[in-house]
């Protein structure tokens, strides 16, 4: 297969070489010809000339006729063959001056015609020695003649003078074999550079797959991962209202701790895979940032003033584009981590426009980042100041979902820090329209009782469906239960009508919980409708959309699942914005 390779390259080397090849044959023969004619071999020296254009108008056509993009095996070796004839049959006609002006009389015309020859080799070995039997076709008929003519001579001199012109022959066969075997060091190199480039690449294709497919596996397991926490957290509330005594409200608070610790790792391993997985796709549009960070200037102001420390920001309206959702995400990342890690001072943010793009800088006087590390905080898990992976201090993953989400994005992110002088990201975005609607507002928690509504709850966790039927008679409502699709469709036509349908979006049979609501609301009237999910998969998050159901994705806080079921029940409250 490389010999096969190796000999198409070298055919192609002769290509390329071929226009000046012939353009060295064109001017190379008119000096010999003027000399010859003015000498008296006019005619010969016009048919001779005449004879070196046409075979090099011939070499011409046969150069254009080749494609070398398109052309198959079998036409680019037809095409060598061709070529070292074609070079055979312009060495016979270079070789025929050989015999036409040989003339021993006239010693200066001998030695131009010799000067002739050897530059014509000289040049020919540089163009055709990649092949060197092509080399040799054109080499051998040229010197030829010439080396009989002087050997046939009665004079020793001339005897030597072939002597001389058969050893050049000779010497320029071993400078082509030289050559032809640089060509072929060359291209072994470079077909073992493209095996070892092959074989990096299908190696750093399968460790990227490998990743993908991990990363797909983990945002395919996120519903049965999410289950049995949601079912944790659930069993853990109702708890809560019952646990009065000193020792086990303290066992009942480690068990908190433990459940918020594995909220919050699954939550956050969860937000990575999907991004790694690509499964996460930017929903860019046009928004003002300033109301975003008065959004979240709200929820951290408190927490700064808890520690007492400063927290301002500093943004007038200004639109930009780009993904407010995760935008938020990024933003309380960064916050969380400026207010954690600042002990004395406080966090700035502050915007500045330059030209066509917005920067926003989130700058805090915190303990700061050694520079030896300013890469490394941006991989999962690092963390400075916790070796011993003390939970209470976070998971070090923060920093990474910020980073693959900017890169996501497409946004630059820059970073300024020195150990114990604070620390300052900068976040760039294009700026955008300002005729953008304004975000939603966050929703009120005011009137959130339940007393007395009638909830239909679907779901085929049996853990879960007892865990949320306890907290949902403590919240006041009534609760009736169904752990598959063939019982709440049938129990439905002797139970009264619900106030609010919570389901489980996959459920066992051929429906998802979408289409389970979907026929109740046929039966019952357009009721009210929450899906709760593990799943995180992009397609589900199309079907949600598309009928137009709100959802929560498993785990649930209870305190979410209730803001929830405010809103949906009590309209007049205007909780209109989507669940948090």
């Amino acid at each position: 297969m490389y010999r096969q390779l190796a000999a198409k390259d070298k055919i192609l080397i002769l290509y390329k070489n071929t226009p000046a090849t012939l353009l060295g044959n064109l001017f190379g023969c008119l000096p010999l010809g003027i000399v010859m004619a003015i000498e008296g071999y006019t005619l010969s020296a016009l048919i001779w000339v005449g004879g070196i254009y046409l075979l090099t108008l011939m070499r011409w056509l046969h150069f254009r006729h080749l494609r070398p993009s398109t052309v198959n095996d079998t036409g680019l070796f037809r095409f060598g063959r061709t070529q070292t004839w074609l070079a055979f049959a312009s060495g016979c006609l270079w070789g025929s001056a050989g015999m036409l002006f040989f003339d021993v009389s006239a010693l200066q015309n001998l030695a131009f015609l010799i000067l002739t020859f050897v530059c014509m080799m000289a040049g020919s070995l540089a163009s055709l020695s990649a092949r060197p039997m092509t080399y040799s076709a054109f080499a051998i008929p040229i010197m030829l003649p010439l080396i009989l003519n002087l050997f046939l001579q009665d004079e020793a001199f001339y005897k030597w003078m072939s002597l001389g012109a058969t050893a050049y022959l000779l010497a320029t066969f071993s400078f082509s074999l030289n050559l032809s075997r640089v060509i072929e060091n060359s291209l072994a190199l470079k077909y073992e550079n493209i095996d070892l480039i092959a074989s990096l690449k299908e190696q750093t294709d399968k460790a990227n797959q490998a990743n993908r497919d991990k990363s797909r596996f983990l945002a395919a397991t996120s519903h049965d991962l999410r289950q049995p926490l949601h079912a944790a957290n659930l069993f853990y509330e109702l708890l809560s209202k019952k646990v009065e005594q000193p020792e086990q409200l303290e066992d009942l608070h480690n068990l908190g701790r433990s459940l918020n610790s594995l909220n919050s790792l699954l939550s956050v391993m969860f937000d990575i895979s999907k991004l790694d997985a690509g499964i996460i796709e930017p929903n860019k549009v046009n928004f003002d940032l300033a109301q975003l960070l008065e959004k979240l200037a709200s929820q951290f102001a408190l927490e700064a003033d808890g520690k007492g420390l400063t927290f301002t920001v500093q943004a007038k309206p200004q639109h930009i584009f780009s993904d407010p959702a995760l935008l938020e995400l990024v933003l309380t990342n960064l916050l969380v981590n400026a207010l954690k890690y600042t002990h004395k001072g406080g966090v700035c943010v502050f915007t500045q426009i330059h030209g066509e793009r917005l920067d926003l800088h989130i700058k805090d006087t915190g303990i700061g980042i050694p520079s030896e590390h300013l890469d490394d905080i941006f991989t999962e898990f690092f963390q400075i100041d916790n070796p011993e992976r003390d939970k209470q201090k976070g998971l070090g993953l923060g920093l990474s979902i910020v980073k693959r989400i900017m890169d996501l994005l497409g946004h630059p992110l820059r970073l300024t820090s020195s150990a114990g002088q604070g620390s300052e990201f900068v976040l760039s975005f294009p700026l955008g329209d300002p005729r953008a609607e304004p975000l939603p507002r966050s929703i009120s928690t005011a009137g959130l009782a339940l007393d007395g509504q009638h909830i239909l709850l679907v779901d085929n966790e049996l853990d879960i469906v007892h865990a949320m039927q306890k907290l949902l008679s403590q919240w006041g409502c009534s609760v009736t239960t169904a752990t598959s699709t063939e019982q709440v469709l049938s129990q439905m036509q002797h139970q009264a009508r619900p106030d609010l349908i919570i389901c489980d979006f996959r459920m066992p049979g051929a429906l998802n919980g979408c289409e389970i609501i979907q026929q109740l609301r046929t039966s019952l009237g357009d009721i009210p409708a929450l899906i709760l999910t593990g799943d995180t998969d992009k397609s589900v998050a199309m079907l949600l959309d598309k009928a137009g159901l709100p959802a929560l994705h498993k785990p649930v806080k209870p305190a979410q699942l209730r803001i929830m079921m405010a809103r949906l029940l009590k309209p007049q409250n205007k909780l209109t914005s989507k669940a948090p």
